[in-house]
């Protein structure tokens, strides 16, 4: 039964939906070492470039909280039916441009600007070449394509921009989306992120804002 475990580990690539799923679960982290190379590549870059929580906590308001769940692949509609390629960080107060966004990693940053769905991003690749994609900001800080970024920097700050031409703004409430992809024989590849947030709860900068 163990080695039947091993070689159905061994023949999962990063494309693998269970992987996908379960990526970076404290289950997953535990059989590290049965995973494919591939899959044990991945996990293993992510855990050495995150370092921060995206959402520092406020020094000044207390009431200024954030929760989110596994939405991992749950229906989404919007000119069409898709599944949830991120995790969903919500603000406890719906209102945009007050709660800053700041780097989980050192990295890149390779793409700046609108998208319908994703409204002002960024995307920032680190040196393994994963992405790190952060949706539906309300302003950036300053910061521009092709700049290096360190684990940390202050990226702009959370909002309800998207779901339509540039500068769409109300369509949902604020928050922040974000997303883990890795590309194979140039596709894209997401994987879950909720469990790389969970485990950078006791990871969270401390910024002074209300």
């Amino acid at each position: 039964m163990e080695m039947g475990k091993y070689y159905g580990l061994q023949k999962k690539t990063i494309k693998d939906t269970e992987y996908r799923r379960d990526f970076f679960s404290s289950s997953m982290r535990e059989k590290e070492e049965l995973l494919s190379d591939e899959c044990k590549t991945l996990l293993q870059n992510v855990e050495k470039e995150v370092s921060y929580f995206p959402i520092p906590e406020s020094t000044v308001d207390k009431s200024l909280k954030t929760f989110y769940t596994d939405s991992w692949m749950m229906e989404r509609k919007y000119k069409g039916t898709t599944g949830h390629e991120g995790t969903d960080i919500m603000a406890s107060i719906n209102e945009r441009g007050i709660y800053p966004v700041v780097s989980m990693t050192d990295g890149t940053v390779t793409n700046l600007g609108w998208l319908e769905k994703g409204g002002y991003r960024i995307g920032i690749t680190s040196e393994s070449g994963t992405y790190y994609y952060y949706a539906h900001l309300d302003s950036y800080a300053g910061i521009s394509e092709g700049e290096q970024v360190i684990a940390g920097e202050l990226l702009g700050y959370m909002g309800d921009s998207g779901y339509g031409p540039e500068g769409t703004k109300g369509k949902f409430a604020v928050h922040l989306h974000v997303g883990i992809y890795s590309y194979k024989d140039g596709e894209e590849i997401s994987v879950n992120p909720y469990y790389v947030l969970r485990s950078l709860e006791n990871k969270k900068l401390k910024y002074a804002y209300f």
